[in-house]
């Protein structure tokens, strides 16, 4: 065996690698410990006749621990005379160090790739293999963003979300295994991140979609079924994409299901007051909190005008209809609004409030183009109802509505914001918020009290 010289020197080495160390042990010969301390790490590497005869870090010992000590990318060691009983490593030095060296360098290229690499992750979760194909196709090619994953169902979606959380995931509501409620739990408690429910508008379906989003799912969209509606669901999406940076899942307040109401408020007459509704990205959570809040109406009515997929509307009426007093309806262009109704539509074209000759409410449609055009609804609405006039602005409400707002506050309306600190996307409300124009701040399930004699 050979002897360690009687004369050696002490000092430190900068700029030098581990594998350096590693290289010069083995050619040296001698019993050797190299020790290499990290960001929470200590290793412990033995050399003993120009091979490397055991390693240990953490609970690894062996091959992986003189790779995983390999790996640590900064810090400390000592190298001093040391020598151990065990053996764990019987492999060449060469092959061991090429080995540990290659993965030092594809870590290093998984690092660059996630720095370099700023697009929006998701996780597709469907059953459906044909489906969840062209929805990747559809974010990567068309939208933008990086898929992390596609899962089969909510067991495979919650390994995922071990290996690295995604900025979204979309999930279907029926799949095998474990389902998409379930599977919504857990990720709102392991990884909260939002949630977009993609699954079949149906009569079974839709009611369980609002379910999950009173759990605290972000957005439901229909699945495709054709080349429209997949333009629209690429529309939706990219929309939701765009924005969904400013979403905060912790702001998420979530609702109670609602029971089936067992008397409705008498349909009809003049409306005198009307409550204006504007929802944005977050704000659907928020309007079944209001209406099912909402107990008389008289000679009140309201009109609701959310951020929403297109071809949820009649599906949402049918839906609050079952849960509320008011009379929920799918709005139309050109259809008078009874006391009691309460028309609902997503934001697009320009609308305006106007009374026939016998004062009869009818909302108009006067362009189906372009996104909501807010400002044009407010006047009008402030035009007609003057200090009868309530205006609600929900979550994620980004329409520009300054000259309108400014109307409303002149003819004596009252102006109610969600508390941003409540809101799924604050930022459009916080902006509101610093212009000062609103009357308070409102408690969705508590609506009544903000409005006080509006209902009366």
């Amino acid at each position: 065996m050979n002897q360690f010289p009687e004369k050696d020197f002490n000092g430190t080495l900068e700029g030098i690698t581990l594998a350096d160390i590693v290289q010069m042990a083995c050619l040296e010969r001698y019993e050797r410990k190299l020790e290499v301390w990290g960001r929470g790490f200590h290793g412990v590497v033995y050399f003993s006749e120009g091979e490397i005869v055991h390693a240990e870090t953490g609970d690894l010992t062996g091959n992986e621990a003189f790779v995983e000590i390999m790996c640590c990318s900064a810090g400390t060691f000592s190298f001093t005379p040391g020598s151990t009983d065990r053996q764990s490593i019987h492999v060449s030095w060469n092959f061991l160090l090429m080995e540990s060296v290659r993965e030092v360098d594809e870590r290093n290229d998984i690092q660059h790739d996630k720095r370099e690499d700023s697009r929006l992750k998701v996780l597709v979760v469907d059953d459906s293999r044909i489906f969840s194909k062209a929805l990747v196709k559809l974010f990567d090619e068309d939208l933008g963003a990086r898929i992390i994953g596609k899962a089969s169902n909510g067991k495979e979606a919650l390994k995922y979300l071990e290996l690295e959380k995604p900025d979204l995931i979309t999930l279907d509501i029926n799949m095998p295994v474990m389902g998409g409620d379930v599977a919504l739990k857990h990720i709102l408690i392991r990884a909260p991140v939002p949630v977009i429910l993609v699954s079949s508008f149906s009569e079974k379906n839709f009611p369980m979609m609002m379910q999950y989003l009173c759990i605290g799912a972000v957005e439901l969209v229909a699945k495709p079924k054709d080349s429209v509606s997949w333009n629209i669901v690429e529309k939706r999406l990219g929309r939701l994409v765009r924005n969904i940076h400013q979403c905060n899942v912790k702001n998420i307040r979530r609702a109670k299901n609602p029971e089936p109401v067992k008397t409705k408020n008498p349909l009809g007459g003049k409306v005198k007051k009307l409550l204006l509704i504007l929802g944005g990205l977050g704000g659907l959570i928020e309007l079944q909190k209001i209406l099912v809040a909402i107990k008389q109406t008289k000679d009140a009515a309201g009109l609701i005008f959310l951020d929403l997929y297109p071809g949820v509307t009649t599906h949402l009426a049918s839906y609050f209809d079952n849960l509320t007093t008011c009379n929920p309806i799918s709005l139309e262009s050109g259809a008078p609004l009874l006391a009691s109704n309460f028309g609902i539509t997503y934001w697009h074209g320009s609308w305006e409030i106007v009374a026939d000759n016998d004062g009869t409410i009818v909302p108009e449609m006067r362009s189906e183009t372009g996104l909501l055009d807010a400002d044009e609804l407010l006047k009008s609405a402030a035009g007609l109802f003057g200090d009868h006039l309530s205006v609600i602005i929900l979550s994620g409400t980004d329409l520009e509505m300054k000259a309108g707002l400014a109307q409303v506050k002149d003819r004596g309306g009252k102006i109610l914001l969600q508390n941003p600190e409540s809101s799924l996307f604050p930022e459009p409300l916080i902006k509101l918020q610093e212009k000062q124009i609103h009357d308070c701040y409102i408690e969705s399930e508590k609506i009544t009290d903000c409005l006080g004699d509006f209902f009366k």
